[in-house]
């Protein structure tokens, strides 16, 4: 069983199990209607959940080493999830997604649940906590600029054919640049732009400290610069063999 723990209005937030996984599909359902209903089809919404969402997708990430899902529960109903990725032998996280019943996100259980996340990210050894978010998702950006969170870069993400901007955010002061020496120039990895791989995170590596210009990206498995992408963003790394995993809005899912 997961930590446990009640704040004052009643709202449980502990790990999720197997029987939370109707509550979660549709807490995401509702909850991406509500941000992105103006931005996204309807029917890519809905095809996203049913393959992200799934009982047997479910099943594999709640057992997956370094995914972390804590649901926020009012009686019997979950209210709310947040989904996050503990990178190993590293001190940084990603939350992938945290998600609020439209009908709870004026009673704080989004905040609440936030800072549930933090503190069992910290407890886990997380020093850097980065969040995604697509930029049409104002109440989304707003949420994390007002709960201490700093625009650190944008990237461009396809959906459904349309091109959309996602922001990363990072917790404000956290170092966020490494810079490392590779085939006779200076690279900076961006610890807190990350994608799963099949044996351990890809991170964006950059020419400049400033984040701007993409170099490619850096194989935290073999430590290797020596990586590929397709037309269909298919990453691997030339030395381990390692791929990029689907998560949130690759094409593979949708």
């Amino acid at each position: 069983m997961g930590q446990r723990e009640a704040d004052s209005d009643g709202i449980e937030i502990r790990e999720a199990e197997s029987s939370d996984v109707d509550g979660i599909r549709g807490v995401a359902l509702d909850s991406l209607h509500a941000s992105y209903g103006e931005v996204l089809d309807e029917e890519v919404i809905e095809t996203a959940v049913e393959n992200w969402y799934d009982d047997d997708a479910m099943a594999a990430e709640l057992e997956e080493e370094g995914m972390l899902y804590l649901v926020a529960v009012a009686g019997d109903t979950v209210v709310g999830f947040s989904q996050s990725l503990v990178l190993p032998e590293d001190p940084a996280g990603t939350i992938l997604w945290l998600h609020v019943d439209p009908d709870n996100r004026d009673s704080g259980v989004g905040t609440t649940l936030l800072k549930h996340t933090q503190a069992v990210l910290s407890e886990r050894g997380v020093e850097r906590v980065a969040a995604e978010v697509l930029a049409g998702n104002e109440s989304g950006t707003r949420f994390y600029e007002e709960n201490g969170f700093e625009k650190a870069t944008e990237r461009e993400t396809e959906i459904a054919g349309e091109t959309f901007v996602e922001n990363v955010y990072v917790q404000e002061g956290k170092e966020q640049f490494e810079a490392r020496e590779y085939d006779g120039q200076t690279l900076y990895i961006n610890w807190v732009e990350s994608d799963r791989g099949s044996k351990a995170p890809f991170f964006a590596a950059y020419t400049d400290e400033a984040g701007e210009d993409l170099y490619g990206y850096f194989c935290s498995n073999c430590e290797s610069f020596d990586t590929a992408m397709d037309s269909m963003e298919r990453l691997e790394c030339n030395d381990c063999g390692n791929t990029k995993k689907p998560v949130r809005w690759d094409a593979s899912y949708l």
